[in-house]
Parts: structure tokens; sequence; C-alpha cells
């Protein structure tokens, strides 16, 4: 089908219109995001509930060129093996030790620090295809984010923080081992 310049200069003057609708559409849609209460977080009520979660101690240490990250809560403990830069990073964070270079973990941690970023906790919520995963709950103001984090990760940034940590409970009674 043949268009004519008619046509065509008709589109044309639809354009700017159409560019007019998305940018009032974008202007309304931040200002809403903007104005929105204070006290609505950003996640669910889920992310902050310890419910189904036991508190754990946590030690961590390098053997045979693995990482080692023990999580105790009464009588279970989890035994988790990771790479030796994540076991030595928790490790550091529990002696409250900064190395010379501040690795990745101490950076976060700053800039969570500068930012006015509280960690509220660190948390291992799930074993899937082996491999555990992890949520580290930050707040800022009222603003309380749940952040996809591999669980040494979240670890190593919850003890320089002295935040809490979590694992789910299920998950502990069927990997960990009881212990007394």
């Amino acid at each position: 089908m043949r268009y004519s310049w008619r046509k065509e200069t008709r589109l044309h003057k639809l354009i700017p219109l159409f560019l007019t609708i998305i940018l009032v559409e974008s202007l309304l849609l931040a200002y809403l995001f903007l104005t929105r209460p204070l006290h609505v977080p950003l996640v669910g009520i889920a992310e902050l509930s310890t419910v189904g979660y036991a508190s754990v101690a946590v030690d961590a240490y390098v053997e045979a060129e693995r990482g080692v990250v023990v999580l105790s809560s009464d009588c279970w403990r989890l035994t988790a093996y990771t790479e030796p830069t994540q076991a030595e990073s928790i490790a550091l964070g529990l002696e409250k030790v900064v190395p010379f270079r501040p690795n990745a973990h101490d950076l976060a941690h700053d800039v969570f620090q500068l930012l006015g970023i509280e960690v509220l906790m660190a948390k291992v919520v799930d074993l899937r295809n082996g491999t555990y995963i992890g949520r580290l709950i930050v707040k800022q103001g009222t603003t309380i984010l749940g952040l996809d984090a591999r669980p040494s990760d979240a670890t190593a940034i919850a003890v320089r923080a002295n935040a809490p940590i979590y694992i789910r409970e299920d998950l502990l009674h069927e990997y960990g081992e009881k212990v007394c």
C-alpha cells in the first residue's frame, strides 16, 4: 500500500502529541511515587518477619583452602562451605578488623553508614540446587528494602553492622546437625 505525502504529514503531526502524552504520564508516575505516604514501605511485612526463622550465631574460618561458615542456634548447627575470601571477610567482620585495603563488604558497610542506611537483618531464606539463597534487609528513613544477596555477602555485611542473622528453621533442621 502506498502512502501519500499528506498521510505521512498527518502522522508526523501526531508524534509531538504522543511524546507529550508519554512525558505527562511519566511525570505523573514520578509525582505519585515521590508523594506516596512516608509510612508505606517498599517491601511486604514478610520481609521483616522472623516467624519460622531461627536467630543464629556465626563463625567463619578457612580450612583446607575452602571457606567454612557455621551457623548455630540452640541445639542446632549448620555448616556451609563458601569461597575462602568470603569466610575470611566474615571472620574479619566478627573481629571488627578492617584490613589496610578494605574489601567490598567494608566498602558496602561504609556506604550504608554514610547514606544513613541501617542494616536490619540478614536472612537465609531458601536452598535451591544446592545453593543457599539470602536476603539483606535494609532501611533508610521510612523506606525498607529486601535485597537479594548471597548469604555469605549478607552475613559479612550484617556482622559489620551488628545486625541479627536468621535462617529458616526447616533448613536448619533438615541440613544442620543436632548438637545437644
